[in-house]
């Protein structure tokens, strides 16, 4: 009976080893989580981009970069007049980045009277758009401790030629998100 008694003490001793082992190598572990809420970006159009006047005899670009500067080279143009790149101003959080983004594809400037007998006679190509803050992967601009920034936008328009006289004018777009 004592023997009995031994052997069944010996292997409830064993078997709650056996179980104690497992339980031993069973572990956990906690993960922080956050969650940054920015604040709404607002972009406003300050300023218009505006080429000045020229007049048009042949083919030719003029070009404003974004830091104001005009390239009016062509042989059959000759510019004039009081020029600007368009200005934008926006507003997010403090100390971050955003992407400007530019048009991709040109946008067409129309002669009030689309009536001419050519397309080319009541519209300009514009296109090449530029911006005056580019970070290490395009167009980017760093919000301030206010979070305020401003930056330029520069183009290109496209002529041939055989533009009617008068004031060609369009819009394009331009939007920003947090990079």
């Amino acid at each position: 009976m004592t023997k009995t008694i031994r052997f069944g003490a010996a292997g409830i001793a064993m078997f709650a080893a056996l179980g104690m082992g497992t339980a031993a190598h069973a572990d956990t572990a906690t993960a922080d989580a956050t969650a940054e809420v920015l604040d709404a970006l607002i972009l406003n159009n300050d300023a218009a981009l505006d080429f000045g006047t020229m007049v048009v005899t042949g083919a030719g670009t003029v070009t404003i970069e974004s830091d104001g500067s005009v390239d009016c080279t062509a042989a059959d143009i000759v510019c004039s007049g009081t020029t600007s790149v368009a200005g934008f101003s926006v507003e997010g959080t403090a100390n971050k980045s955003v992407t400007i983004n530019l048009p991709t594809a040109g946008v067409e400037l129309r002669h009030p009277d689309h009536t001419l007998a050519t397309a080319a006679e009541h519209t300009i190509e514009l296109n090449g758009f530029t911006s005056s803050e580019n970070g290490a992967n395009g167009p980017e601009v760093a919000l301030n401790g206010t979070g305020d920034a401003t930056f330029d936008v520069g183009g290109t328009i496209n002529l041939d030629g055989s533009e009617a006289a008068g004031v060609f004018s369009g819009t394009f777009t331009v939007s920003v998100e947090y990079s």
